[in-house]
């Protein structure tokens, strides 16, 4: 969690930062990914929230965002997402492509690359290294026309992440519970 606030905090303040709904999906996959198996779930929800309101979000803001862009998604293929991903079509994720293939100071962030796997993951892209790699490269570099450098090197970091590993955390009452962490390094 300090990494994840760490991150969320130094992307926040950065002038060229624009949240749009890929992040927001990202940021909320993260933190459900993260604080899923957390052993008091009322708590988990908290700790969400004061994680996305302690940077000045608008939590409700930032999960109709990023609901919004996982039902578009539904039942879209990697063609069509690359194609909305070269401002092509009139969706929402053409909008953002849009958007930042004209932004020429436009900010890569973590979250948005995990709203990006997210949107691999559910258009049915293989979460192995030889594919997933490829199509991170493709979708940043030629649809959005970005470097794809740090977006693939994140994808490296984010897709061990998401192959997280179990923890044990043992209760007050000595249960043990699940509890899953993003590594911290590479």
């Amino acid at each position: 969690m300090t990494d994840l606030v760490g991150s969320l905090h130094l992307i926040q303040v950065n002038a060229r930062f624009e949240r749009d709904p890929v992040f927001s999906l990202g940021l909320v996959t993260a933190l459900d990914l993260v604080l899923k198996n957390y052993p008091e779930p009322e708590t988990g929800k908290l700790i969400k929230t004061a994680m996305i309101t302690s940077v000045g979000l608008d939590e409700a803001e930032v999960d109709a965002e990023a609901a919004k862009l996982e039902a578009w998604a539904q039942g879209k293929t990697k063609d069509e997402i690359s194609s909305a991903l070269k401002g092509e079509g009139d969706g929402l994720l053409s909008e953002i492509a849009s958007s930042i293939k004209g932004d020429e100071w436009w900010m890569y962030s973590r979250f948005f690359g995990i709203g990006l796997i997210k949107l691999m993951e559910m258009s049915g892209v293989e979460q192995d290294m030889s594919v997933a790699y490829d199509v991170m490269e493709d979708w940043v570099g030629t649809c959005l026309g970005k470097p794809y450098y740090t977006a693939c090197v994140s994808y490296m970091f984010c897709a061990r992440s998401l192959l997280a590993t179990t923890f044990y955390i043992t209760s007050s009452n000595n249960i043990p519970h699940p509890f899953v962490l993003f590594p911290t390094t590479v």
